[in-house]
């Protein structure tokens, strides 16, 4: 597989969405800058896909994918559980949420505060992006360009890196509302206190 490497800024951010979301449409896999680090993204429809990046990362099966929505509302398709107020006003943002899943046990989703995202949203329609962090599962958070293409090439369709790099910080933080009293699972990005 040949990766294509695309440079991503504020003049390119429209055409790059869309050859992004093209990407996607067609099961692929794409490495993308989010709000937070850089992730290996593809449409969770593409079961074949996704099992295909559980592979590229050596990730064990067993420790499941959080999902990306571009709005609020897509939250309904995994979980009955509402959004809590408490935490409402940190969506979008650096932020997961842990729900009881409708398909599996438990779900972890992310409504994440990027532009670029955005525009590969307005791209995709109402779809769900299985967005695990691009790097080998239990290695480094990856932040240059080209340690990713040294490690994902003809690994995946694309890698779009932001131009000027993407500024070293956190994973989003985790929040667990299947239970009471809810717990912070990991503190990340975005420092919050649990009211429960």
């Amino acid at each position: 597989m040949r990766t294509e490497v695309r440079i991503l800024d504020d003049s390119s951010s429209e055409e790059v969405a869309r050859n992004v979301a093209d990407i996607l449409l067609r099961g692929g896999i794409c490495i993308i800058p989010t709000d937070t680090l850089y992730g290996i993204i593809t449409l969770e429809q593409f079961s074949s896909s996704v099992r295909r990046i559980f592979e590229i990362k050596r990730r064990p099966s067993s420790k499941l994918f959080i999902r990306l929505i571009g709005e609020a509302e897509t939250l309904r398709t995994y979980t009955d559980q509402e959004l809590p107020p408490s935490i409402r006003r940190y969506w979008p943002g650096p932020l997961t949420v842990i729900f009881r899943g409708l398909k599996e046990e438990t779900v972890a989703v992310r409504f994440p505060d990027d532009p670029f995202l955005a525009r590969v949203f307005s791209h995709i329609g109402n779809r769900g992006i299985v967005a695990p962090s691009a790097n080998i599962s239990g290695e480094a958070d990856i932040f240059d360009c080209r340690e990713l293409f040294a490690t994902f090439e003809g690994l995946v369709d694309i890698i779009v890196c932001r131009r000027g790099g993407l500024k070293v910080t956190k994973p989003s933080t985790i929040v667990d509302v299947t239970q009471e009293p809810w717990r912070i699972v990991r503190q990340g990005a975005l420092e919050i206190e649990i009211e429960n």
